[in-house]
């Protein structure tokens, strides 16, 4: 009711869609990744596309009036009107039809006024004089024979003679069968010849009419192809009629296939909104280069997809497609990019067939479906990557085999054997070039990051050497994370790895810094506030000029420049206010940004309660004041907004608190060995004030 009062229209889904996919349309610069990724995909398709029928299908497939260069099965069950065999049919029936005579009243009328001239002996008027002279001749009993003769023949002619000759031969008939002598036979012949004239004419208009109804009340044949069945063979003559067929099952022409271009063009460029429009839920978005790896990793399946197609295989480049994708980039959103990518190979590979289409939608949606499910945990070594391709591999060639047998076709040795060999060869290919990825597009994959979190890394080994206090505290703050995140099915191997890089800016000045301080006196104590804020502030940008010098991924540059957020410097603040500085708390804050994944603002938490634990110089005690710890660090960066870009739900930052005490409790314990009577009677105590508290 407000919406109409206010004469505002509420936005629906549909509408929101619209607006996103106009705006991604448009070339401003925040969108130029997706430009890119589109230009991409289509030129790649494009290029495919013309060079396949350039190299191969001009020159290979069939062409109408020309012997075919190979046989031809079908793919799919398909119903077809046999022209050839329908047009055989209807020919027969319509010459079954010979002439239609129709009968001509005028000289019908002519023929009867002669047989009543003979029958009432006015001769003169229908016969020749020399005729007349020599019925005359003959006696009354002759003649009379003869001329009711003729008028009993001629009555039973008119309506049977077609032509002369048909006529002639009616005559004769008739005669042969009567008493008539041979010369009185002869006299009626010569008679009947003078007074008949054939009544009945071919009607040819009415004869071509009758020969097309009869020809359309043939029904059509139709013929019903199964999958397998031969539809050409090699060396047969292809007519325009098999040329249909063929098309109708996918396979193309020696002609440009101009249509399937456009189409297949048209597709990419609907379909490349979808992947762009799931991204802009996320809340981590692709870079640029992000997005051209995307497309270079589409195009290389797409290419070889349809190389091994041309050598009359299998390829199963989508395990490439899944293997690479799913190990470098989301996986809620990869999983639309490979179901959306796999369609497309197909029908650049294989043609438009509903049929290899409608293949190509179940092995690909076959491919995301189970891929995701097998890495939306990172595997955590190569074998593991290599075992999940290799039984992806395995599902997708045994249901291309059922497809197969549903369908009704071969199933050859080449078939088992392809998808075999593939599925033990994609594992190894993917592996062998993510580094090749990693290091063109800047992504990251888990076992990048599981090298990146090992000791011998450069950027590890100065920490161990020119700062040993941070090296051991990224340790055990990467600790804390990781574990955190495994409970919360989170990225770990991402977090430890930001975990363990999150301070590498301490390496420019490591003695300011306390946990690098081993002499008792600290460097701050001699210097002001302002300055002291100063320098533990600039280590975050040393942070990023360091991860930039060694081209770290940028990935992690994330967890060096959220991991404080903007938190306040708040010991050194107070001691400005102390002594009598004049400062503002903005000053004493750290540049930010605050935390925007869930990723990094684990790692500030873990790093908090870690500094925090390393703090105080006392032992804990009690889980109690473990909790207690813990839950102060936490409730602080909460109270402060430093999570408010952050999906973490109460559960969660319940789950981050226990996490935190279990791994802290296990690692540092007191070692001193308290009187069980005083331990007894502290417990005691506690409860006391926990029921007094409760009360």
């Amino acid at each position: 009711m407000k919406n109409m009062i206010s004469g505002k229209k509420k936005s629906t889904s549909f509408d929101i869609f619209i607006k996103h996919i106009i705006d991604k349309c448009s070339f401003k610069p925040e969108n130029r990744q997706y430009v890119f990724f589109r230009l991409i995909l289509l030129f790649s398709a494009l290029i495919l596309i013309s060079l396949n029928w350039y190299i191969s299908d001009r020159k290979d497939n069939y062409n109408i009036g020309y012997p075919s260069k190979r046989t031809y099965f079908a793919l799919t069950t398909s119903r077809y009107e046999d022209k050839a065999a329908t047009l055989d049919l209807r020919q027969r029936a319509a010459n079954r039809i010979v002439d239609v005579m129709v009968r001509d009243e005028e000289v019908a009328t002519e023929v009867t006024k002669r047989l009543s001239s003979l029958q009432e002996g006015d001769f003169a008027a229908v016969l020749t004089p020399a005729l007349t002279g020599l019925l005359s001749k003959l006696s009354l009993e002759s003649k009379e024979k003869i001329i009711l003769t003729a008028l009993t023949i001629g009555k039973k002619i008119p309506d049977k003679a077609q032509t002369r000759e048909h006529q002639t031969k009616l005559i004769w008939r008739y005669l042969k069968q009567t008493k008539l002598k041979q010369a009185e036979q002869n006299v009626a012949f010569q008679v009947l010849n003078l007074v008949l004239n054939p009544s009945l004419q071919s009607d040819s208009e009415m004869t071509a009419r009758l020969r097309d109804d009869i020809s359309l009340q043939i029904p059509a044949v139709i013929r019903e192809i199964r999958p397998g069945s031969v539809l050409v063979q090699k060396g047969q003559l292809v007519t325009e009629q098999l040329a249909r067929l063929l098309k109708s099952q996918g396979y193309p022409d020696a002609e440009f296939p101009l249509k399937n271009l456009v189409f297949v063009l048209f597709v990419i460029l609907a379909w490349s909104f979808w992947p762009v429009w799931i991204e802009n839920g996320l809340k981590e978005k692709l870079s640029v280069k992000e997005w051209i790896y995307v497309a270079i990793v589409l195009s290389l399946s797409w290419s070889l997809e349809l190389f091994f197609a041309r050598l009359g295989g299998y390829s199963m480049a989508v395990l490439g497609m899944t293997g690479w994708l799913c190990l470098t980039i989301p996986i809620s959103l990869s999983y639309h990019i490979i179901f959306g990518g796999g369609i497309i190979s197909v029908m650049i590979a294989y043609g438009l067939s509903p049929g290899i289409v409608t293949i190509g939608c179940i092995l690909a949606s076959f491919s995301a479906g189970i891929g995701r499910v097998l890495f939306i945990d990172p595997p955590n070594h190569r074998m593991a990557i290599w075992k999940n391709l290799f039984f992806l591999g395995i599902c997708l060639g045994t249901v291309s085999i059922f497809i197969h047998w549903g369908l009704g076709l071969s199933i050859t040795r080449n078939l088992v054997v392809s998808c075999l060999i593939f599925s033990a060869a994609w594992g190894a290919i993917v592996v062998a070039l993510l580094p090749l990825w990693e290091n063109m597009f800047d992504v990251i994959s888990p076992l990048r990051l599981l090298e990146l979190s090992h000791p011998s890394q450069p950027l590890m080994k100065r920490l161990q050497i020119e700062a040993p206090g941070t090296y051991h505290h990224t340790l055990m703050v990467g600790t804390l994370a990781e574990a955190a995140a495994d409970e919360l099915k989170m990225n770990g191997l991402l977090v430890k790895a930001g975990a363990y890089y999150h301070d590498i800016g301490k390496l420019r000045n490591p003695s300011y810094f306390v946990e690098n301080q081993m002499q008792c006196e600290n460097i701050h104590d001699t210097l002001s506030p302002s300055l002291s804020e100063l320098i533990l502030i600039s280590h975050v940008k040393d942070g990023l000029e360091i991860a930039e010098e060694s081209k770290l991924p940028k990935e992690l540059w994330r967890f060096i420049s959220e991991h404080h957020g903007t938190t306040l410097q708040k010991y050194f603040y107070e001691k400005a206010q102390a002594m009598s500085e004049n400062v503002t708390e903005e000053q004493f804050r750290y540049p930010g940004p605050k935390p925007q994944s869930r990723e990094t603002a684990l790692v500030m938490l873990a790093d908090s309660v870690e500094a925090a634990f390393k703090g105080t110089n006392k032992p804990f005690e009690t889980i109690r004041e473990l909790n207690l710890l813990v839950d102060s660090v936490i409730d602080v960066k909460v109270k402060d907004k430093q999570l408010d870009n952050v999906d973490f739900t109460l559960k969660d930052i319940t789950t981050i608190k226990s996490n935190f005490v279990e791994i802290l409790r296990s690692r540092y314990h007191s070692r001193e060995v308290r009187d069980i009577k005083d331990v007894i009677n502290d417990r005691k105590s506690e409860l006391t004030a926990e029921s007094y508290e409760s009360k």
